[in-house]
């Protein structure tokens, strides 16, 4: 496997001392062989910045569930708070990063939300496109495969299983996205370019498209820069086709995973 590391918090000089912090979890990022080497710069110059730790870790011969599922099932305190990011996902502040490890201290399952439309559209989950969790609430649960299944997506049983326990799951919900593609629920949309919470999270959706590549690089750098080009990131779009949301290769798995299962 290979890890690539932002540089160690407290080393750069591009971001405001207040937010370095050398004791917070490292954010963990799976990758594969098919991305776009911009995308993992973009994302690793703005955990730099804001000073949070982070490990993108190229894996070719995992799936992303199968990888998570690997990371939460490692040694390690039940007390320690295990923090996930999708490859084209970064916090948008300090602050937000760390209020969702403080959720996750508390016990909570904290993510931002989304629903599996084609699946059932009202069940909102914490996904792990940026979620924290204490690694002993990973194991109460029972270490569960996180792998999608016939009524969930990929993490989504976490979610499931916090609510039959009542365990608390905090969810950050999407503010706007710059193209909008699903709904979530009756809480709004999200799609390609979506910001969570009140400015706190970004995800970029659709992350092997050569314009939304270059959408992620302006706001990488918009939020180094401290100041959003909204009109840029338009232009971006404008200029390539709408995403079509069938050809999400999660979907796609999913149902050959339900046509397995009826197989059977």
């Amino acid at each position: 496997m290979f890890i690539r590391r932002a540089t160690d918090p407290g080393t750069s000089g591009n971001r405001p001392e207040s937010a370095i912090m050398t004791s917070q979890p490292v954010v963990q990022s799976f990758y594969r062989y098919n991305i776009d080497p911009r995308l993992l710069d973009a994302q690793s110059r703005v955990f730099d910045h804001l000073g949070v730790p982070l490990h993108q870790d190229r894996d070719d011969d995992n799936s992303h569930a199968g990888w998570l599922t690997e990371l939460m099932r490692r040694d390690g305190d039940d007390d320690e708070v295990v923090v996930i990011a999708d490859i084209d996902a970064f916090p948008l502040s300090h602050a937000a990063y760390a209020g969702m490890v403080a959720r996750a201290e508390s016990g909570a399952i904290a993510g931002l939300a989304q629903t599996t439309n084609h699946l059932d559209p009202s069940k909102i989950f914490a996904a792990p496109m940026f979620l924290a969790l204490k690694r002993g609430v990973y194991r109460s649960f029972g270490s569960p495969d996180l792998n999608a299944y016939e009524t969930g997506d990929v993490a989504q049983i976490l979610t499931d299983i916090a609510h039959e326990r009542g365990v608390d799951v905090a969810l950050t919900y999407p503010r706007f996205a710059l193209q909008p593609i699903w709904p979530l629920a009756d809480r709004g949309v999200y799609g390609v370019g979506t910001f969570y919470g009140e400015h706190e999270f970004f995800h970029l959706y659709f992350a092997r498209l050569a314009h939304t590549v270059d959408l992620f690089c302006e706001v990488a750098d918009g939020v180094i820069a401290g100041r959003h080009d909204w009109g840029r990131y338009l232009d971006i779009l404008a200029k390539a086709p709408r995403p079509d949301k069938k050809a999400n290769p999660i979907v796609h798995n999913i149902r050959k995973l339900r046509q397995k299962m009826r197989a059977r």
